[in-house]
Parts: structure tokens; sequence; C-alpha cells
């Protein structure tokens, strides 16, 4: 079998076995469909290209959404730098179900909910982001501190202080504006 016939079935094999999840994982976070289909081909090509430095610490799907979250992250980190901002919808995604999520009875709670949300969205967008990304991979992809504190090479105990100082941001930011 020649070496482009073995890079052909590779490629294949790994659509076939990881590319739904790797879309699924992107459109989770990026919310567009054609950004995340372009975020998974780059996940490929550099599964392809950096297949050698695969160590096998983790399974190859594991490997690979790594790669796909640090090119979503560096998209992020972009696009902040095109527009002046990350937008808290594209780091939070929807904002806290057991808030945002209730069935609103009537119209006064409909607006309530409305501004929690948009309080919400603007004191998150007071947060450095680190702390927005961090709490978004905790709070809404449901990580652990392990994996969090791997993913931005920090070590437990200074995860755990972000995480702190952050929420008291938020609830100190969120106190003001209720109050204004």
């Amino acid at each position: 079998m020649s070496e482009e016939t073995q890079v052909l079935n590779s490629t294949e094999n790994l659509v076939e076995n990881h590319g739904d999840y790797l879309f699924q994982f992107a459109m989770s976070k990026l919310k567009n469909r054609d950004i995340s289909l372009d975020m998974v081909q780059d996940t490929l090509l550099t599964t392809l290209e950096k297949i050698d430095q695969f160590e096998g610490r983790s399974s190859l799907r594991t490997w690979m959404t790594t790669i796909l979250n640090r090119k979503i992250i560096d998209h992020w980190r972009k696009d902040k730098r095109n527009n002046g901002s990350i937008s808290s919808e594209k780091i939070s995604g929807e904002i806290n179900d057991t808030v945002m999520h209730q069935n609103p009875k009537n119209p006064a709670e409909l607006t309530e909910q409305a501004e929690s949300r948009s309080i919400m969205e603007m004191c998150m967008d007071q947060l450095p982001d680190q702390w927005r990304e961090i709490l978004h991979a905790k709070y809404y992809d449901e990580k652990n501190g392990e994996e969090i504190s791997k993913e931005f090479s920090i070590t437990s105990s200074n995860f755990w202080v972000i995480v702190h100082r952050a929420k008291a941001q938020l609830r100190g930011c969120m106190d003001k504006k209720y109050l204004s």
C-alpha cells in the first residue's frame, strides 16, 4: 500500500470515527455551522500533521478534542482582537439553565428573565478572558478542576482561586446592577 493510500485511509478513518463528535463539540461552543466545520477541518489536518506527537496518554478522541478546543479559544481571541471584546454569548452559550430556562407564567416574569440574562451577560463581559473561559469550562462544559487546570496550564489551587474570585466578581456586579 502506498504512503498516499495510507494517508487517505487514515483520513477517512478519522473523519468517520471522530468527525460527527468533533462537529457537535464545535457547534456547542460556537453556535455557527460554517465556523464549526472550518474548525473541525483544521483539527483533522492538525491531527494528521502531528499524529507522531500523540503519546497515547489519553484516547485519540480526547487528544483531538483538546486540539479543537484550543483552536476555538484561538478563534475567540482573534475575534476579540478584531471586534474589541469576546461576547458573553460566545463564551457562555446559554446562560444559567436554572434561571433562564424556567417556564415563565406571565409577561412580568419574561421581562425579569430577560433583564437577568442581560445583566449576567454584561457582568460576564467584565471578567478577564481567562476567568470567563474557566467558568465556561466548569459550569457549561461540566469539566472537572483537574481537566481545566491542565487545559489552561494552571495549578489546581490557582484554578479554585480563579473560580472563587470570578464568582465573587459576578455576584458583586450583579448585586450592583440589580440595585441600580
